[in-house]
């Protein structure tokens, strides 16, 4: 059944108009006509041509015997002559010497193979040695004739005449092989003929099998997934997907109806995204006001307390409140920033000078870990409109995750590539790299193993991205990850690809 289904697409074509499909059908039938025809007319000519060689080879093997019989004849003359006296043996040889011509003549117009010449001229070079000896003895006298004639027996027995009568049986065994080449054609055709008959009510059977699967796999088939698939769809199945398959008008319904099913889903989605963004949104500021003001009682209290005099554990108990209440208070900040919808308000910036201020205010951390810096592209920046506060924090995240991945003494790159009319700002560590690449979308932080990490940072800098036009993409090297945002420009410096 699939390889059925599998010649009818290929024969006819999955994709076609349905408009098409009775033009098709039609021009199959008459291309089956015309083959019928052709295939017909093909072995007709096939049997008369075998036909005509054979008979021709027939002509020339009958003028062949025709031509030895009147050598024959033109010896008696010259045994007559020799031995008889007779004096109208000359012009009797004469005669059947043209005879002779006559029937070489007829040969040579049916020679069609180069052998066939060859063998003929071989022939006829053997001839003319048995006539030139026979009109040697006719020009003789009678007595002379007669004394010649004593070896005459023996010339036609190892001379010109034996070497005529070699040269004839090689041509007609030359003619026999091409008559027997000729029959086995003539019985390959009898045996094929039958078939050739055939094969049109054969073409016939496959191309109406053929079309009837067709309309079932391009129509009927696409027509009862589109009608299974609305069901679905309205039943709130939106991942559902009508397989692109069938007619050509069935295949850009149902390339339609996924494209909504797509929409659908991703206006869902957005919705719920959005309500529940509303939702931390106005909830969130309470928590965090109502955690954020006992926090801040509690650090100023654990200070106050705080005193020299106070015994080593206590005062390493206090430091871990405030400790603890320092992280959580940032954690609190981190996450009303997550959470507070972004604005930009865009400037033009020198994407490279922004890098400079973000590196710039991470010195500190770089210097005591030991970490190098190195930039890539700056030759090549240009003027971006940006949000520069945005943009700077989100930098500084990105960067500030690098230093702290990188091991101590290493090397973290800056690299900045303006192409096709988007421009790249990259951090690239050389640490142990990231496990799997960090989901940038949703609600939920980003898994951190940092003490005082709030897994919010990599969230921000998509969501800046995002409000930007653009995205934030992570490459995985060995060893280390490159952060990389992509954000639209008006500007495009085409620029080598970095390999490191």
């Amino acid at each position: 059944m699939r390889r059925v289904r599998a010649l009818a697409s290929h024969f006819v074509g999955e994709a076609h108009s349905l408009k098409r499909l009775q033009l098709r059908y039609a021009a199959f039938y008459l291309g089956l006509l015309l083959f019928s025809g052709a295939m017909g007319w093909g072995g007709l000519q096939l049997w008369q041509d075998a036909a005509g060689e054979r008979d021709r080879l027939a002509g020339m093997s009958a003028e062949v015997l025709e031509m030895r019989g009147s050598l024959y004849r033109q010896i008696k003359e010259v045994f007559d002559h020799a031995f008889l006296g007779d004096v109208g043996a000359a012009l009797e040889f004469a005669h059947y010497a043209d005879d002779i011509d006559r029937h070489f003549d007829l040969v040579y117009r049916q020679v069609r193979r180069p052998e066939e010449r060859t063998a003929v001229d071989a022939l006829r070079l053997a001839y003319e040695g048995v006539r030139g000896y026979g009109e040697v003895l006719l020009r003789a006298s009678p007595d002379a004739a007669r004394a010649e004639g004593s070896r005459l027996d023996l010339q036609l027995e190892r001379g010109a005449f034996h070497d005529f009568e070699l040269r004839l049986g090689e041509f007609e065994s030359q003619l026999q092989q091409q008559r027997r080449a000729v029959d086995r054609r003539l019985g390959v055709l009898h045996a094929v003929v039958p078939w050739l008959l055939a094969l049109p009510l054969l073409l016939a059977t496959v191309i109406f099998i053929v079309f009837r699967r067709y309309l079932r796999s391009a129509v009927a088939e696409p027509l009862a997934a589109i009608m299974d698939a609305t069901r679905n769809i309205s039943r709130g199945q939106l991942q559902h997907r009508v397989p692109e398959r069938g007619a050509s008008e069935l295949v850009r319904l149902s390339h339609a109806i996924n494209s909504m099913a797509a929409d659908l889903a991703a206006s869902r989605e957005a919705l719920l995204c959005a309500e529940k963004q509303a939702t931390l949104g106005a909830l969130v500021p309470v928590v965090a006001h109502n955690i954020r003001n006992p926090l801040a009682s509690i650090r100023a209290t654990a200070q106050v307390i705080d005193d020299v005099a106070l015994p080593a554990d206590v005062r390493e108990g206090l430091a871990g409140i405030i400790a603890a209440a320092d992280r959580l208070d940032g954690w609190t900040y981190s996450l009303l920033s997550y959470l507070h919808p972004l604005q930009p308000q865009r400037v033009p910036l020198q994407v490279t000078a922004l890098f400079d201020t973000v590196a710039q205010l991470a010195r500190d951390r770089m210097e005591a870990r030991g970490i190098r810096l190195r930039r890539i592209g700056w030759g090549e920046g240009g003027m971006v409109e940006l949000d520069a506060q945005l943009m700077e924090q989100a930098l500084l995240g990105l960067l500030i995750n690098a230093i702290e991945a990188s091991p101590p003494g290493g090397e973290i790159v800056l690299r900045h590539a303006s192409v096709g009319g988007q421009v790249s700002l990259s951090v690239r560590d050389h640490g142990s790299g990231m496990n799997g690449s960090p989901a940038l979308r949703g609600l939920r932080p980003v898994a951190t193993t940092k003490l005082q990490g709030s897994g919010l940072g990599i969230p921000f800098a998509a969501k800046v991205c995002d409000v930007h036009g653009g995205r934030l993409e992570f490459i995985h090297h060995d060893p280390g990850t490159e952060a990389v945002m992509v954000l639209p420009s008006k500007e495009a410096h085409v620029v080598e690809p970095w390999n490191d």
